[in-house]
C-alpha cells in the first residue's frame, strides 16, 4: 500500500518552544487512529527512549480538556505505552495564526470498483458539473464529497462526517487491495490542476471543516476519518525529545 501526499510548499519557521507536561486522559482526539501508523509510532518512541516532538493541543472551552491539534498517534502511543503524562504546547485554536483546511482525497486508476462498494451503503447521485459549480455546492450543505472526473462527470456523496467516514475506509480498502492508487491533496487548486492536467484521474472534493465543528466533535467523543483536518500553525515545533522516564 501506497499513499501519495501533496502539500503545497510553505515558509514555516522552526520555533523551539519547552513543552508542559499534560495528562494523556486530559487530552481529546478529533481524527480516528490509523493501526499502522500507531504501531511505528509506539516503536520509534520505545526506540528513541523519549518523545521526539511535542503534541499540539488547545484548551476545550468550559471544560478541563485540552483538543489534540497536531499528534494524534504519539498520544495514542503514548496512552497504550501506559505513560501518564505526554509533552505539549498549548495554543489559542481561535487565533487567526492557526489555519484550518482539509485534505482532498484522489484516485489514480478506475472509479469503478468505488461505485460499487460506495453504493451499498451510501447515497450516491451521477451529475454533471465542473469545480466551481461543485464548490458552490458543497457550500450548501448536506454533502459529505463530490467526485470530480476529467470529463465532467461528477458524482454527488449525500451526508455529512460518518458519511466522509465510509468514504475514506472504501478508498483505503481499495488502495490496500491495489484496485487504486490513492493520493492526498492538502490544496484545492493544486488538486484540481491535477486532475486537468490527468496526472489524477478523480477527485473528491469537500467542504473542510470549521474550528468550532471540531471542538463540537470533540465535545461529543466523535472523531473524524483519518486526513479530514490540516492545521497550519504559524510555527513548526523543534523537536525537545522529552525522555520517557519524565512521562510516568
Amino acid at each position: 500500500m501506497s499513499v501519495i501526499i501533496k502539500l503545497p510548499k510553505l515558509n514555516i519557521p522552526v520555533k523551539r518552544v519547552e513543552p508542559v507536561l499534560i495528562d494523556v486522559d486530559n487530552m481529546v482526539p478529533h481524527e480516528e487512529i490509523v493501526t499502522k501508523r500507531l504501531e511505528d509510532v509506539k516503536k520509534m518512541i520505545m526506540d528513541l527512549g523519549a518523545v521526539d516532538m511535542p503534541i499540539i493541543v488547545a484548551p476545550i472551552p468550559g471544560t478541563d480538556k485540552y483538543l489534540i491539534v497536531d499528534g494524534h498517534h504519539r498520544w495514542a502511543a503514548l496512552k497504550e505505552l501506559g505513560y501518564r503524562k505526554a509533552p505539549a504546547i498549548v495554543v489559542d485554536y481561535f487565533d487567526d495564526s492557526i489555519r484550518l483546511e482539509t485534505w482532498y482525497p484522489a484516485i489514480i486508476g478506475s472509479i469503478d470498483d468505488f461505485l460499487r462498494e460506495a453504493s451499498k451503503e451510501l447515497d450516491i447521485n451521477e451529475s454533471k458539473l465542473d469545480a466551481e459549480q461543485a464548490i458552490k455546492l458543497l457550500e450548501q450543505g448536506g454533502i459529505a464529497f463530490i467526485i470530480l472526473s476529467r470529463d465532467g462527470r461528477a458524482w454527488i456523496i449525500k451526508g455529512g462526517v460518518e458519511e466522509q467516514k465510509k468514504v475514506s475506509k472504501i478508498l483505503n480498502k481499495l488502495n490496500v487491495e491495489g484496485k487504486i492508487k490513492l493520493a492526498y491533496y492538502g490544496l484545492r487548486e493544486e488538486a484540481i490542476q491535477d486532475l486537468e492536467k490527468g496526472e489524477i484521474d478523480y477527485l473528491f472534493l469537500r467542504k473542510p471543516p470549521t474550528k468550532q465543528e471540531v471542538i463540537e466533535i470533540a465535545r461529543q467523543g466523535k472523531v473524524y476519518s483519518p486526513k479530514t483536518t490540516r492545521h497550519i500553525l504559524p510555527y513548526i515545533p523543534a523537536k525537545t525529545y522529552t525522555p520517557l522516564n519524565q512521562l510516568k
